[in-house]
């Protein structure tokens, strides 16, 4: 059985009677293990508990194939049912999961986590191919999933956030669930019971690399956001980035904005464009750049690259304020979009 993403949710809730196996797999090792406790927490109480749940690894498997099925087998003592977890890269456990599924199951679930396999790997096809059997795949999160990890731990205490905060959580975190939960769960102890969340709150917490706080500039510009743009410059210039690097970073953002706006003139959707682009966007601004693309034509993007060409001439033959040319230049940038948009 293949999970599809939108049905993932409710089998973690509900785990379906007549599954006595699940793999978890793909590239965000957080989400593997996130979910894998989930789904074990079903059948065990504890998960120390050596009576009736059994720990493997992948290397145990490959020396030793049938110790999978033997330990399914294994009478849980202080459960219902014994659980087997697993945890390998993936190659390295088919066989031995191969004749695990072909063993009396009924007593028993088995966790399989593979933490370095794609859909089209024969140990997922395997799981996905047996009835008894189930496949979940586990890459890096959405915008809206990051969302909903930050309501789910923020409500916990009843913590409010600002717009601009969620938004620059959103767009920080997301290659890997674990690591994306730890930070939240910094940020609600931050905040504390009842507190409120800022964005400055969020950059204390979270940090900013250069390329992030450029590409927080950029996108803010582009998106009309007069407030999430102070908040991003204001924030460059306390970590002393140059005005230069900030408007060639802007300059690089604009430049994937026009490269996808021409593409979309062959027929193809925003995102479709925005997928093409060379070298690729990172997935985290992907619907970001579709959303702007729905704004801003090519020849609006041709005269926004210009300006910010303009501003970085300006800013090398000195005799001016470097800092407010740039700010002006990307003032002005904010204030076309807000126009476009409406």
């Amino acid at each position: 059985m293949k999970v599809a993403p939108r049905q993932i949710q409710s089998f973690l809730s509900a785990v379906p009677s007549p599954i006595r196996a699940v793999l978890m797999h793909g590239s965000d090792v957080g989400l593997i293990s996130e979910r894998a406790r989930k789904i074990a927490s079903h059948f065990s109480a504890d998960l120390d508990d050596v009576f009736s749940v059994t720990r493997l690894d992948g290397e145990t498997l490959s020396s030793d194939p049938a110790a999978l099925g033997d330990a399914a087998e294994a009478l849980a003592m202080t459960a219902d049912c014994r659980l087997v977890m697993v945890r390998g890269r993936g190659g390295e456990m088919l066989e031995s999961c191969q004749l695990a599924l072909r063993r009396n199951l009924d007593n028993a679930f088995i966790i399989v986590e593979a933490t370095e396999t794609t859909t089209r790997h024969a140990l997922v096809k395997l799981f996905e191919t047996t009835d008894h059997a189930a496949s979940l795949g586990c890459y890096p999160d959405e915008a809206r999933d990051i969302g909903a990890v930050l309501g789910e731990v923020l409500a916990q205490d009843s913590i409010t956030i600002t717009e601009d905060a969620r938004a620059a959580v959103i767009m920080r975190l997301g290659s890997d669930r674990g690591a994306t939960r730890r930070e939240i769960e910094k940020l609600a102890l931050l905040a504390g019971p009842g507190g409120s969340l800022s964005f400055e709150d969020v950059s204390i917490v979270l940090g900013d690399s250069g390329t992030l706080a450029i590409s927080d500039i950029a996108m803010a510009a582009a998106d009309g956001k007069i407030d999430m743009l102070e908040h991003a410059i204001d924030k460059a210039w306390s970590e002393q980035q140059a005005s230069v690097t900030v408007l060639r970073g802007s300059q690089t953002y604009f430049r994937q904005l026009l490269q996808a706006a021409r593409a979309m003139r062959n027929g193809g959707s925003a995102q479709q464009a925005v997928k093409s682009l060379r070298p690729p966007v990172h997935f985290r601004l992907q619907d970001k750049l579709a959303s702007q693309l729905r704004h801003w034509s090519p020849d609006a993007l041709m005269d926004a690259v210009n300006r910010l060409q303009d501003a970085e001439l300006a800013v090398k033959t000195g005799g001016a304020n470097d800092t407010a040319i740039c700010a002006q230049t990307l003032l002005g940038l904010c204030l076309r979009a807000r126009a476009l948009r409406s």
